[in-house]
């Protein structure tokens, strides 16, 4: 079979309604060795070994990054082809690798292992200029399939997205209406549920949906955008209540590395409670929400977890309005003088909080004298009718700044 009648048949294949499996096993075919097909992320979406590859390979298969001349991958240029290592239990692979790039974005990578089983030399031959060019053949076809997979991937997330805003925004009057939209997808949301709320750096947003692990609790993992930040849903059925902890931090810990990995920037998971029904989905969001927040204003970080916020769960657990009423009771009257005067009373009560009460230290870090903050301090006890000195009164000032802080909505 020459060159061109190999590209061919690879687009028949595709015409008949193939995909990457075939591909892959047809590159690895013809060149006799095992092929690895992964996405962007470096996730392995296609293993055909058809020499029997005795070395263990994880779900990550990563090669070093860089980029190509696109020209050069269309006109079908060898020379792009590139090297690399991975060691493995004392052993190592050496393979040949090539990004699958189109227009500035790289899709994925075809990656060909060398084969290195017992009954094959551990000193493979390189590959050859009929092996190159087969491989090359194979990277317009499979670049053709990824792409199209990418762009109906992206086409059904916002219809995926919108239906769980939906959900966890309380929208749909029973359970069979969402279990009905949700079969469309093959998405099982019966039984007891948790939700996850993650920020990152808002350009890598996309990266940390696509390292979501692919499973948990022998379920795919439910994830969505919404307000610029990843909401992930997680089927905790059968998990007992004193092992979902467990489970969640074997879940969260290497995803967390794994963003670590990719450059996500500074991490912030909050965790709500588990809940038992799926139109109780929204009160489980607005608790991951707020340990999200909470983890970052008590630095409970990367994760913080609802039930572990103490009384402050309690709080936060009222109606919205009442919080924002609550808040108003407490530091309207500063916000208002704040207005009229240009002042700054309400970020001097934050820092005499943030600094323990201290008047030193919180002098120096307002960069006033000792006694301008004892005079501000004077007019807020003024304006608000606490006696700062006072715990209960303490108490409920710093619950007004959190709240107000936290930007709670109605």
């Amino acid at each position: 079979m020459n060159d061109k009648d190999f590209f061919t048949r690879l687009i028949y294949g595709l015409i008949e309604g193939k995909d990457l499996p075939y591909l892959a096993m047809k590159l690895a075919q013809s060149i006799e060795r095992p092929v690895i097909i992964t996405d962007n992320i470096h996730r392995i979406l296609v293993f055909q070994n058809p020499s029997d590859l005795s070395h263990e390979i994880n779900e990550f298969f990563p090669v070093p990054y860089f980029r190509i001349n696109e020209e050069q991958l269309m006109q079908g240029d060898p020379t792009v082809l590139s090297q690399g290592q991975l060691e493995s239990d004392n052993n190592s692979i050496t393979y040949s690798y090539l990004p699958l790039q189109t227009a500035g974005k790289c899709l994925g990578y075809c990656i060909v292992l060398d084969a290195c089983n017992s009954s094959i030399s551990s000193d493979p031959t390189p590959l050859s200029e009929k092996d190159k060019t087969l491989i090359m053949q194979a990277a317009i076809a499979l670049l053709l399939v990824l792409k199209n997979k990418r762009e109906y991937s992206l086409g059904q997330e916002q219809f995926r997205d919108e239906f769980i805003r939906d959900v966890l925004y309380n929208n749909y009057d029973s359970k069979s209406n969402i279990y009905e939209k949700a079969d469309l997808w093959h998405w099982n949301l019966q039984g007891p549920m948790v939700i996850l709320v993650l920020e990152c750096k808002l350009e890598k947003i996309r990266t940390a949906r696509d390292l979501i692990p692919n499973s948990f609790n022998n379920q795919p993992p439910i994830s969505a955008y919404i307000n610029n930040q990843l909401t992930i849903i997680l089927n905790m059925k059968n998990l007992k209540k004193r092992k979902q902890r467990t489970a969640l931090n074997k879940f969260l810990s290497p995803y967390i590395s794994q963003l670590e990995h990719y450059e996500t920037g500074e991490i912030e998971i909050g965790v709500g409670s588990t809940v038992s029904a799926v139109t109780d989905l929204h009160l489980s969001y607005q608790e991951a929400k707020v340990a999200l927040e909470l983890g970052k204003v008590f630095n409970h970080r990367p994760i913080c977890f609802f039930e572990e916020m103490g009384f402050l769960k309690f709080i936060f657990t009222q109606p919205a309005m009442e919080l924002q009423d609550f808040s108003q009771r407490v530091l309207g009257p500063i916000i208002e003088n704040d207005l009229e005067t240009g002042g700054n009373l309400l970020d001097t009560l934050r820092s005499h909080i943030e600094c323990k009460c201290q008047i030193g230290e919180c002098a120096k870090a307002l960069y006033v004298h000792e006694n301008t903050l004892r005079n501000r301090i004077k007019k807020i006890e003024q304006l608000t009718g606490f006696d700062l000195r006072r715990v209960d009164h303490m108490v409920n000032v710093y619950i007004a700044l959190q709240v107000l802080h936290l930007g709670i909505e109605t």
